[in-house]
């Protein structure tokens, strides 16, 4: 099958299936396997079973992969095993070094949470971002402890990611402690009943 002009690495999971095809030729199950072994699942969704296989379904229409004959090994079931092909290859490195070199325009939810958290009370919002704050403090830990696991066994190139991540992590827990700070001095105020009624006036 000839590749689609068109087609681009839409999700992070597109990328991280052609980085593994271009480690070796494999089954989407060993895909999958893979990838929690890892510790990928950190950063693609592959929570759905069918995750994998769908997105080795739309790689393969667009001529990025390609599959052998289903083939059995011991007493499993035959499975398709998939291959890069030279187009693949190249789309894995022209969408690598994309997403390395441009900040993507992203749509998080808690952005989108912020910009209209107006409409409820100043004493909710510090509640919540306290929640929050607390469970960025879990999750620190937590990943601190899996990178510091890792760095007895792996070479630092395999974790950068990880690393990434608890850096991202401390940097939206300060964020919040400059905001509840703000909220505390009240620089940060609002009153979401005047709020609408200004609305509902034009004003």
């Amino acid at each position: 099958m000839s590749p689609s002009s068109d087609f681009t690495l839409r999700s992070p999971l597109s990328l991280v299936v052609l980085a593994l095809l271009f480690e070796r030729p494999m089954h989407p199950y060993l895909m999958q396997k893979l990838i929690v072994e890892r510790g990928k699942d950190k950063v693609v969704n592959v929570r759905s079973r069918n995750s994998v296989q769908q997105t080795v379904t739309r790689l393969e229409r667009a001529g990025l992969i390609e599959s052998s004959t289903p083939s059995r090994e011991g007493g499993h079931p035959a499975r398709t095993v998939y291959s890069l092909t030279d187009e693949g290859a190249a789309a894995l490195l022209d969408a690598l070094h994309d997403a390395l070199a441009r900040p993507a325009l992203e749509h998080p939810m808690f952005a989108a949470a912020l910009s209209f958290m107006s409409v409820t009370t100043v004493g909710a919002v510090t509640e919540m971002l306290t929640r929050r704050r607390a469970e960025l403090d879990r999750r620190i830990d937590e990943e601190q402890i899996s990178l510091d696991a890792g760095r007895r066994r792996l070479p630092e190139i395999f974790l950068i990611e990880n690393d990434y991540i608890i850096t991202m992590l401390e940097a939206e827990r300060a964020w919040i402690d400059r905001a509840l700070a703000a909220i505390r001095a009240g620089a940060l105020t609002w009153d979401t009943d005047q709020l609408r009624t200004d609305a509902l006036t034009g004003n």
